[in-house]
């Protein structure tokens, strides 16, 4: 009898303060499964399921099942569901699983499209290697296959490039020695020239060109049957020796006359990128100087690639669409 009535006593008292509705918290955070946090004012437990007013002040239901914790206004947990923290636990393992799974899936895509856009980047005129001289080039001949890596123009401490640059220095893997006086290199499929080499075997009408950096090397980014096209900044001997003797006045005449190689960093470099090709009939270098003498060499080879000349030097990317048409 004792035993009855005590069940009794625990089940109305249980059944009371479910009835009662008391405020479990005057304002905090309800949070949900999905991890939605709901703020609340005046939170309460009735008939199993949790009462609050939102912050438009419209009394609300959740059902407890639904609700993961609610925290007070200090952020101190005053209720927690067990069953759904550990299922949110388990579904957030699988969701950063499965968000793993795809961020390799797309990084291992990307690779695949990087390598087959390099691989269609690659002309493979030549066999890898290094070609001392235009003999070497004209016979397909390389001197060298030793292994070389590009590296940067500017600093002492000149660490390895990735991937394929546009302007670069050629080292020796093994000593590390800066590759000079050579005419040419073939490496991972793409061709390079030595700015000295360009210079040294360049049209008889394009002097006046030099390079702060000879023993640089230019890849080339466009071929054919007849041209090899390919860019450097180039400067114009006489607006620099013009310039350095003007000091400051003559400084910002040349810069007036032609951009300053930004990318080397040299504000003192009166030289701009230029366009050149190699003529294979001719087997010599053709720099366009400026505007009227990339005209001159385009009139006759594609009129359409004739320039209005409104600058100094050509439009580089009208350029370079001429060249595709002629190459």
């Amino acid at each position: 009898m004792r035993s009855v009535l005590l069940l009794f006593t625990l089940f109305f008292s249980l059944h009371s303060l479910a009835q009662n509705e008391k405020i479990l918290s005057k304002k905090g955070m309800i949070i949900l499964e999905e991890n939605k946090h709901i703020p609340y004012l005046n939170v309460k437990l009735t008939n199993g399921n949790f009462r609050y007013t939102d912050e438009q002040g419209i009394e609300k239901e959740l059902l407890m099942k639904e609700v993961m914790y609610i925290e007070d206004e200090q952020n101190a947990k005053i209720f927690t569901n067990k069953t759904v923290v550990e299922r949110y636990k388990k579904n957030e393992e699988k969701r950063l699983e499965e968000e793993k799974t795809a961020t390799a899936e797309r990084n291992l895509k990307k690779q695949e499209e990087r390598a087959k856009l390099e691989e269609e980047r690659k002309l493979k005129l030549l066999p890898n290697g290094i070609y001392y001289t235009k003999e070497d080039f004209l016979n397909k001949n390389p001197n060298s296959t030793e292994i070389i890596v590009p590296k940067g123009l500017i600093g002492f401490e000149k660490p390895e490039l990735n991937g394929i640059p546009d302007v670069c220095f050629f080292y020796s893997k093994n000593s590390d020695k800066k590759i000079k006086k050579v005419f040419a290199i073939a490496y991972e499929g793409h061709l390079y020239f030595q700015i000295q080499a360009i210079l040294n075997n360049r049209n008889k009408t394009d002097r006046a060109q030099t390079n702060d950096f000879p023993n640089s090397f230019s890849r080339v980014l466009i071929a054919g049957e007849n041209y090899y096209y390919l860019e450097s900044d180039l400067v114009n001997l006489w607006v620099q020796g013009v310039a350095y003797n003007m000091g400051a006045t003559g400084t910002f005449i040349a810069q007036d006359l032609s951009s300053a190689n930004v990318k080397l960093g040299r504000t003192q470099n009166f030289g701009s990128k230029k366009g050149i090709v190699w003529d294979i009939k001719n087997k010599e270098f053709n720099i366009f100087k400026n505007c009227n003498d990339y005209n001159d060499f385009i009139k006759n080879l594609y009129p359409d690639g004739i320039q209005e000349c409104d600058k100094h030097q050509p439009d580089i990317l009208k350029v370079r669409e001429a060249i595709e048409k002629i190459k």
